[in-house]
């Protein structure tokens, strides 16, 4: 670690351009239409928000070759225009790029399949994408585009990208090839109202409520007690739905056969069972009134980095329970959404879009700027995060002060994504369905609720088998 010191100092003129999220990171919690996450469509920076100026002196060194000056220009895509903000930072390091590099912004949603159709007609104009954002539920769409190329083609070496956590890379190897690169890591968590903990358990420490929830029979003693004090352990049985995917050990399609992972089912179940035993209000993540509960008789909500800063309503939408917040592990490790950065064969400055893959992605003095503020990104750099705790950054107000980096850094070692694929949005989408009829009984049993999953993927998929 070399120049954290003066990464502190280069963070306030680097705000404008670091806060980007993972999946939405705004204040408000309209659903998508996949009920996934929501996508990055944030609110713009303030007008007095000071942005990166282009006499920023330039770092002393890095681990990266600075490219010719002279080289042709690239351009960044996204969905909207914050990772434009991000780059924006990168170039105030490196000012004599700028006029090489653009952000092309689609003005679409991240999970929005306009998203899709916009990048693939990028290919056919003059402004042909060098590199491509893309959410979590659609990164393994455009890694597997024929456009798509390793990140080794651009100069960044396993030893470049080393302190990445482990999970990140799984998933953006492709064919045993690292294809995309992310600045973030997403780990969720368990995030509860104090004043309930004080009052139900006795006690609002995290380590204390975490052995309320340390694993799923003790997770509904808790909501049993819960119930019984008059208050519900989730807003709705949904909640559950990402912390039990990502314990999938198969993938949702195996050699062009569905395969339905026994945690397709476990989540099923655990839905049925916290909607019957009355331990949810019976919300739809991302309602109305799912978003009202965080300030009603609702225990905890399963959330994540950006969750926290920009899901949960903040100071002025609900000041009764601002700053009674606290947050745990809870029963299993998961993560919940992510950005990641795909270079592209048709780049024709690989340099230069390799230098801005390096700063965001692997560069941890840089990343370390990223992990400081009141609502930091949650760096996908474990060099760079370790420092950030031990200089006391990561706490929050919306957390009463509770440092959230120390949370997450113990759940995201223990995330796997191997088992992901390009399906994963699409079909657990159908699962929701199935799941939410299962619930309401309108479905009678998890038979039932697995065979409505086939129906679904056999309708639109004719050439996966069902068995």
């Amino acid at each position: 670690m070399k120049k954290f010191k003066k990464a502190l100092a280069l963070s306030l003129a680097l705000a404008m351009g670091l806060s980007l999220t993972a999946c939405g990171k705004e204040e408000s919690t309209e659903a998508p239409t996949d009920t996934a996450a929501p996508s990055e469509d944030t609110e713009a920076p303030s007008e007095d928000t000071e942005a990166p100026s282009d006499d920023t002196e330039a770092p002393e060194e890095t681990g990266y070759p600075l490219p010719a000056e002279d080289g042709e220009k690239i351009y960044i895509y996204s969905w909207n225009d914050e990772l434009g903000g991000k780059v924006d930072g990168v170039l105030a390091q490196y000012p004599q790029y700028k006029d090489l590099v653009e952000c092309v912004a689609l003005g679409t949603g991240g999970t929005d399949p306009e998203y899709k159709t916009g990048i693939d007609g990028a290919f056919s104009t003059d402004k042909v994408p060098s590199i491509i954002a893309a959410d979590n539920d659609f990164a393994l769409y455009f890694m597997n585009q024929d456009y798509a190329a390793p990140v080794s083609d651009f100069g960044i070496t396993a030893d470049m990208y080393a302190n990445a956590f482990q999970y990140t890379v799984d998933f953006a190897t492709v064919d045993g090839e690292l294809k995309a690169l992310t600045w973030q890591c997403t780990p969720g968590c368990f995030i509860y109202r104090t004043d309930i903990a004080e009052e139900v358990l006795g006690t609002s420490d995290p380590a204390e409520v975490q052995e309320y929830v340390k694993d799923w029979d003790t997770f509904w003693t808790t909501a049993q007690t819960m119930k019984d004090a008059g208050y519900a352990m989730l807003s709705g049985p949904d909640d559950l739905k990402y912390v039990c995917l990502d314990q999938k050990t198969s993938p949702w399609v195996v050699d062009d056969k569905l395969n339905i992972d026994p945690a397709i089912t476990d989540y099923m179940e655990k839905a049925k069972k916290a909607y019957d035993e009355g331990y949810t209000l019976k919300t739809t993540m991302w309602s109305n009134d799912w978003t009202a509960n965080m300030a009603g008789d609702v225990f905890g909500y399963f959330g994540c980095t950006w969750f926290t800063y920009w899901s949960m309503p903040g100071k002025d939408a609900q000041p009764e329970v601002y700053g009674k917040r606290h947050m745990c592990t809870g029963p299993a490790a998961y993560h919940w959404g992510g950005t990641y950065l795909i270079p592209t064969n048709d780049c024709p400055n690989k340099e230069l879009a390799g230098l801005i893959l390096y700063t965001l992605c692997c560069d941890t003095d840089y990343m370390y700027t990223m992990g400081v503020g009141e609502a930091p990104d949650f760096v996908n750099n474990t060099a760079a995060i370790e420092q950030l705790i031990a200089d006391g950054n990561g706490t929050s107000e919306i957390l009463g002060g509770q440092n959230a980096f120390e949370v997450w850094y113990d759940m995201a070692s223990g995330i796997s994504l191997k088992n992901a694929t390009d399906y994963d949005a699409t079909f657990n989408g159908y699962m929701d369905s199935a799941s939410s009829a299962y619930n309401s009984g309108e479905l009678k049993t998890i038979d039932d609720a697995v065979a409505n999953i086939k129906s679904q993927v056999q309708n639109a998929y004719d050439y996966i088998t069902i068995e």
